[in-house]
């Protein structure tokens, strides 16, 4: 009885340490990570076809995701607008069940002003 008690305290602790905060962020990886960048990708289009700039994903050095009144994806990234490279954090703030301004985009961008754009 009690080895099958300590097995079940094990388990609900590991279960707890794995689940994570509730609002903290995630770490993107994998299959996630993939979808993020596509999702990052089309962002910088919609902005590049408006009057923002063009702006081309180069690398992404990291990506989290938090739940925060919708979804909050913000990425470390480098970013090329033709010759020019630049380390920026792009954060993109989704709340889908919104008809209009339901998207948000910020670049942020060393040595630069922060560009906001919202759809």
């Amino acid at each position: 009885m009690n080895a099958l008690t300590v097995l079940l305290v094990l388990g609900l602790a590991l279960a707890v340490a794995n689940a994570g905060i509730p609002g903290g962020l995630t770490p993107l990886e994998g299959e996630r990570l993939e979808e993020a960048k596509a999702t990052l990708r089309s962002s910088l289009e919609k902005l590049a076809s408006g009057d923002g700039p063009n702006y081309q994903v180069v690398k992404v050095k990291s990506a989290t995701t938090q739940v925060v009144a919708g979804s909050l994806k913000k990425f470390e990234v480098e970013l090329s607008n033709g010759s020019d490279h630049k380390d920026c954090i792009v954060s993109i703030w989704s709340q889908p069940w919104l008809k209009e301004n339901g998207t948000q985009l910020t670049i942020e961008c060393e040595k630069e002003g922060k560009i906001e754009k919202t759809w």
